[in-house]
């Protein structure tokens, strides 16, 4: 069982990612030729084979160049969500399929002959993640000279107050004759040490207790001393050139999965070692870190699993097979996945936001018109019951509560909810599709009418809306479901726990009236609905919560999730 769990980890890093902090004065004096003739050549992954000719004309800026990259590929972490409609779904992770630099451009040059091209059409590219963006870089710099390596690491600007896997590169820099950083996927030149956690030095300040481990690795999924001891040794690799294929993982890890997920003080000695010697990547160093490699199977990358299919639509699944390389074997098993009743939402058109001489209305909620496709929305909040299977089945944390059961899930993150529902083979509703379930073809402040009784909706009852009365205050969530639906046969729209919807939050764009999504990026997600703690007028139909400090990666007693799928 362990070992699955583990597998499914690994499983998690290669869909999901999404995702030797050393001083400059230190990266400054690292000016050896023989370091930097070795990081001008091609390795096994960054050699681009016969397609080198692709690199000819390309932009000569860093800034243009990591624009260009982006334009080949869909991140699967954090892109893939706004063109799912664009890409079939057997596409939406190729990373096992192109692998390499090479395997790469051929994928590109069979969707579009052109080449890397600025201008590729959505369709056109592949879903990759933030490593495949690194390795094409280095490729490209290490064809005009320039040395380049792929660093992994943990990236703090990615989700707030998180230190998130990300795979970056290291670029020479000759005139001012010193390293620097560079990350494709995010377009940023020139990141300051201090703003990129190498994963060696994050195992020494675990090692001296100076950081929380819970807060390194995939939030929500894969956090603590595996991913971070996984990313050492993914590093390592890749400063001495030797790549692995997505979906391999060194043996080392095997025998701390089978001792409740630690190391012997062997390995802990042998990887303090290497921690330490990567803080300087001079010729001594590299060449020590090199042997102990080749000397030290354990480090080497030989175990390998074939990804587990799931098929969503049946709730059925193909047992993960270990590779003939692992001795171990693994046991055939299948996911059990919840039973979510869903509502059958008629398309139709409706005017969101509110009208202006609404009590309680905000400034963002202006009235447009919109227009909608028939979809499926869950009757229910996910519940406790529900989300536990699915960290079962995917190895990660449950989230805390001190009852379980048929109550909503809280303490999930917009990642969380996100994950959960593509688990399902679903997605989260636009802001347009909540408000036009819970209005259920009304068009007064809630589906109730002009009034929300606490015999209607759990919330606060202390501030009824304008001109009602007053009700009871519970103070807590109910069990989903324990009161009334609306016309559409949806239960809790209002009231009981804020929901997660999947755009971020911003002015409405009142000219996008056709299956709006929200804008593509933003800092803030939107959630609706209202809670047990809120006001009346917090649960409106038009009301927006999240205009300020609701990050995705934010985690509370206060907010669930229900999930959709187009018709």
């Amino acid at each position: 069982m362990k070992k699955q769990v583990f597998r499914l980890f690994m499983l998690i890093i290669v869909i999901l990612v999404t995702n030797c902090c050393q001083n400059d004065s230190a990266k400054t004096n690292q000016f050896d030729g023989s370091i930097l003739d070795f990081y001008r050549k091609y390795s096994s992954f960054t050699d681009p084979g016969e397609y080198e000719y692709l690199y000819k004309n390309l932009p000569d800026s860093l800034p243009e160049l990591c624009s260009l990259i982006r334009a080949q590929f869909i991140n699967q972490g954090w892109e893939l969500n706004m063109y799912r409609d664009q890409i079939p779904k057997e596409r939406w992770n190729e990373s096992l399929k192109y692998p390499t630099v090479k395997s790469a451009l051929e994928g590109l040059l069979s969707y579009d002959s052109s080449g890397l091209v600025p201008d590729r059409k959505v369709e056109d590219r592949l879903v990759l993640i933030c490593r495949d963006n690194a390795i094409l870089l280095a490729s490209i710099l290490k064809y005009r000279g320039i040395p380049a390596r792929v660093r992994y690491g943990f990236a703090p600007y990615l989700i707030p107050d998180f230190h998130s896997f990300h795979v970056i590169c290291e670029v020479w820099n000759e005139k001012d004759k010193r390293w620097m950083l560079v990350d494709p996927s995010a377009d940023m030149i020139d990141i300051s040490y201090d703003n990129f956690d190498f994963s060696n030095e994050v195992w020494l300040k675990m090692q001296q207790n100076e950081i929380d481990p819970q807060l390194y690795g995939l939030m929500g999924k894969f956090t603590g001393l595996l991913p971070i001891a996984i990313i050492v040794c993914t590093d390592l690799a890749s400063l001495l050139g030797t790549e692995h294929p997505i979906g391999q993982y060194p043996p080392l890890f095997d025998n701390a999965v089978q001792n409740d997920n630690r190391f012997t003080p062997q390995q802990i000695e042998m990887l303090n070692k290497i921690s330490e010697l990567m803080k300087s990547i001079d010729a001594d160093n590299l060449s020590e870190l090199q042997e102990i490699y080749n000397n030290t199977p354990q480090l080497q990358f030989t175990r390998s699993f074939d990804p587990r299919t799931i098929n969503a639509e049946n709730n059925t699944s193909e047992p993960m097979k270990a590779n003939a390389e692992d001795k171990t074997g693994t046991k055939d098993s299948s996911i059990h996945k919840p039973i979510i009743e869903f509502a059958d939402i008629p398309g139709g058109t409706f005017l969101m936001g509110s009208p202006e001489d609404e009590e309680g209305r905000k400034d963002d909620e202006i009235q447009h018109k919109v227009a909608l496709s028939a979809f499926k929305m869950s009757k229910y909040c996910i519940t406790y019951e529900q989300f536990d299977l699915f960290c079962e089945a995917t190895g990660r944390k449950k989230p805390w509560g001190r009852e379980r059961g048929n109550l909503p899930v809280t303490q999930v993150t917009w990642y969380d909810a996100n994950e959960f529902a593509e688990w399902m083979g679903c997605r989260l509703p636009t802001e347009a599709e909540f408000e036009y379930a819970t209005r259920a073809n009304t068009t007064t402040p809630f589906y109730t009418g002009d009034c929300l009784t606490t015999d209607q909706a759990n919330f606060n009852g202390e501030g009824p809306y304008t001109n009602c009365e007053k009700g009871e205050n519970r103070n807590e969530p109910l069990p989903v479901g324990s009161f009334p639906p609306n016309a559409f046969g949806l239960y809790d729209m209002h009231g009981n726990i804020w929901e997660w919807t999947n755009d971020w939050y911003s002015e409405y764009n009142i000219e996008d009236t056709l299956n709006p999504k929200g804008p593509e990026t933003g800092e803030n997600k939107v959630i609706r609905g209202g809670g047990w703690r809120e006001p009346a007028g917090e649960c409106r139909s038009a009301y927006r919560g999240g205009g300020t400090g609701l990050y995705p990666g934010t985690r509370g007693a206060g907010i669930s999730f229900r999930i959709v799928k187009s018709e």
